[in-house]
């Protein structure tokens, strides 16, 4: 189920990406390079509705990555509140994908 919410999340941050620069424009260089960047996370999502374990570790290294990288421009950087969903949602994913790697792991008692 984790592993389900997290590609439903991903899916949804995969839209919301590009769909900022209907609101905000194209003015921005950055806004438009991290809108486009985001779209990456429908493959994430798409890749989290196979079920297969490979996937969680890609669910954990992109979203962290991203979720990092967004974290330094939140503090570097005028961001828009997309900014903070977005963030968020990164970090609620690698969550739920460490911990359903971990449920998968545990041997069967």
């Amino acid at each position: 189920m984790k592993q389900k919410i997290a590609a439903g999340l991903m899916l949804l941050s995969g839209i919301t990406h590009p769909s900022q620069l209907l609101i905000y424009g194209t003015g921005d260089p950055n806004l438009v390079n991290s809108s486009l960047a985001g779209m990456l996370f429908l493959v994430v999502g798409g890749c989290l509705l196979t079920g297969k374990r490979w996937s969680l570790w890609l669910g954990i290294v992109l979203p962290l990555l991203f979720g990092l990288g967004a974290s330094y421009r939140i503090l570097t950087q005028d961001v828009t509140p997309f900014s903070y969903f977005h963030t968020a949602i990164d970090f609620i994913v690698v969550a739920l994908c460490v911990l359903q790697l971990r449920e998968k792991s545990k041997p069967e008692a």
